[in-house]
């Protein structure tokens, strides 16, 4: 606009005019004068300032069309949105028992300490991660008299019986946490992961209040007991590195993740058809199926993942589907697949095979620690053995139809994994196809919400994980928290059937999940699940009451740097649909 004015102002005096900008009166000085004329005064007009507007009433939110309805937020003249943070500290999961009072302790960081008399190495470094990542404001000295407080936090004693105890499963996740009136905090637990679990929960009781006029930390609800405990022992997350590749970076944060929600169990779906993103150390071509070099798990990396995930009270069970699933085995090793054009399920009828999952079994022991391994066993459709001509003519000299060829190669796959001292967990067809003709130990994982398999297993006497598709596979999408959350594990059985049921936990099968967006598709919706597996059912009976927590739990992740979706999201994995506070999204 400014250099078109500067023309009207160096050509009006002539009645010239640059040929680029010619008119159709070019020539006639007398029009081109009354032509510049009107043209600066549109010009002045457009450069002018508009005139002050009365401002237009506000539509209430969700009048757009393109953001959906929400709840209306109080507004005061001049004042932000008031926040509507829970006045009193929340705790997810909800804890076995729990009593609070009305006194107030402040907090003071830059004197706080843990006072453990024993020798433990887990401990000391859990005590150093807990100052680390849940004191991130600095503050300025404070008393709690100035504060109005009862009371001041400066150390919190620790008693556990047995601080360098084997992560396994049902290892004592119990503790006690005492916060008195006076500031003075006790935690008592049989074991260092029972003082984890302890320690989490303080950390929920603490808050960092900005708005006082020295900000700092405080423990609200004063006194407070919390005697706590599992309902199940194993609560886990099962992650599917085959479909996309997690970094490590990616599986830390994810680990980083699960003790904020007490979950205990990283299930790590290791390989899959698609692809095999590890190289064993007795077996390193076996990388060769995955999708390129930048993405393949070295011995090294799932030795140190192991380490990193047990450091924080999460155990590492790995699975190895087979037969069916291994696809990308086919890359390294096509003697042990049926062909080209139909790979699997692996073939029953060579010793190869056996041996190559022997080799990758041993490996996998040698990483990872835990007393239970994971054989997979699902969906396998034998067709292709019996259009492979001496796979077909195998099964007809032992007298075996593709069913029995099934149940061998599962007997032979449990035998390995018992000779390395491991107990199996298999998939809910095992179950299907086979029922007590599976080794009494074996363990029964239900995900097939059409067909369940916990009521009949658990009334022959078989240890069932419930993970049911239905409600409980984080990879769908619009499947809501509030339909996780009404879901019961021991529903129609009896109590000594439910005794059978070690836990279960949430799938994040990898499809359409990579490390862009794999936390906000995960949470805060595993929490549901956490809370379903952690706290007494009698004290978390519906949705509608649990949402006010379940809402200021999602904050609090986002807080401890986790990448949580907004609570309120009908699709997870979207962001917020536009400006506001946590508690509002």
């Amino acid at each position: 606009k400014l250099q078109f004015l500067y023309l009207i102002v160096r050509f009006s005096g002539t009645g010239a005019m640059p040929t680029s900008c010619a008119f159709p009166a070019r020539g006639r000085p007398g029009a081109w004068l009354w032509i510049t004329a009107v043209q600066t005064v549109v010009m002045l007009w457009v450069l002018a300032p508009p005139p002050p507007r009365a401002p237009e009433p506000a539509l209430p939110r969700g009048d757009s069309k393109l953001t959906k309805p929400r709840k209306a937020v109080e507004r005061r003249p001049g004042l932000r949105a008031v926040p509507t943070a829970p006045a009193r500290p929340n705790v997810w999961p909800l804890p076995r028992l729990s009593s609070s009072g009305d006194l107030a302790v402040l907090v003071d960081v830059r004197d706080f300490r843990f006072h453990f008399d024993g020798a433990s190495a887990a401990l000391q470094t859990a005590f150093v991660r807990f100052q680390t990542r849940y004191f991130p404001h600095r503050v300025r000295r404070w008393t709690a008299k100035e504060a109005g407080y009862a009371g001041t936090v400066r150390a919190v004693r620790v008693e556990v019986t047995d601080g360098e105890a084997e992560l396994q499963l049902g290892v004592d996740e119990s503790y006690i946490l005492e916060v008195d009136s006076t500031g003075g905090v006790r935690i008592a637990a049989a074991t260092q992961f029972g003082a984890y679990h302890a320690m989490e929960t303080l950390a929920q009781l603490i808050a960092y209040d900005a708005t006082a006029k020295t900000p700092h930390y405080v423990i609200r609800g004063a006194p407070w007991r919390v005697d706590d405990a599992p309902r199940f022992a194993h609560r886990e997350l099962l992650l599917d590195t085959s479909r996309h590749f997690q970094p490590l970076a990616s599986l830390h944060r994810l680990i980083d993740s699960l003790p904020l929600a007490k979950i205990n169990t990283l299930h790590w779906h290791l390989v899959d058809r698609q692809a095999f993103p590890w190289a064993p150390a007795s077996a390193p071509e076996m990388a060769q199926g995955a999708y390129s070099a930048d993405e393949v798990y070295t011995h090294e990396d799932v030795e140190d993942v192991v380490a990193y995930a047990l450091a924080r009270g999460v155990r590492v069970v790995l699975e190895i589907d087979t037969p069916g699933h291994a696809e990308s085995w086919c890359v390294s090793h096509p003697e042990v697949c049926p062909s080209r054009d139909c790979p699997m399920p692996l073939r029953p009828d060579k010793a190869a095979t056996f041996d190559l999952i022997e080799t990758l079994f041993r490996d996998a022991a040698a990483v990872a620690p835990d007393a239970y391994m994971h054989i997979g066993g699902d969906e396998v459709d034998t067709s292709c053995w019996e259009q492979n001509a001496e796979i077909a003519a195998w099964m007809r000299e032992r007298g075996y139809s593709p069913h029995q060829a099934y149940l061998y190669f599962v007997e032979r796959v449990t035998a390995v994994v018992h000779g390395l001292g491991r107990h199996v967990v298999g998939w809910d067809e095992l179950w299907a196809n086979f029922g007590s003709a599976l080794d009494k130990k074996t363990i029964i994982h239900q995900w097939r919400h059409w067909e369940p398999a916990v009521q009949a297993a658990t009334a022959a006497g078989y240890r069932v994980l419930w993970s049911n598709a239905s409600p409980w596979y984080l990879n769908g999408r619009q499947r809501t928290w509030e339909m996780m959350y009404s879901e019961e594990p021991c529903k129609g059985l009896a109590d000594e059937e439910c005794a059978l049921v070690l836990g279960g936990g949430g799938s994040m099968w990898g499809e359409f999940v990579d490390p862009s967006d794999i936390q906000m598709v995960v949470w805060p919706r595993l929490g549901a699940v956490a809370e379903r597996l952690w706290s007494p059912p009698a004290r978390t009976a519906t949705p509608e009451e649990a949402a006010p927590r379940y809402a200021a739990f999602r904050c609090y992740l986002t807080r401890q740097g986790v990448g949580a979706g907004p609570h309120g999201n009908p699709i997870a994995g979207n962001g917020p649909e536009g400006p506001g506070g946590c508690y509002e999204q």
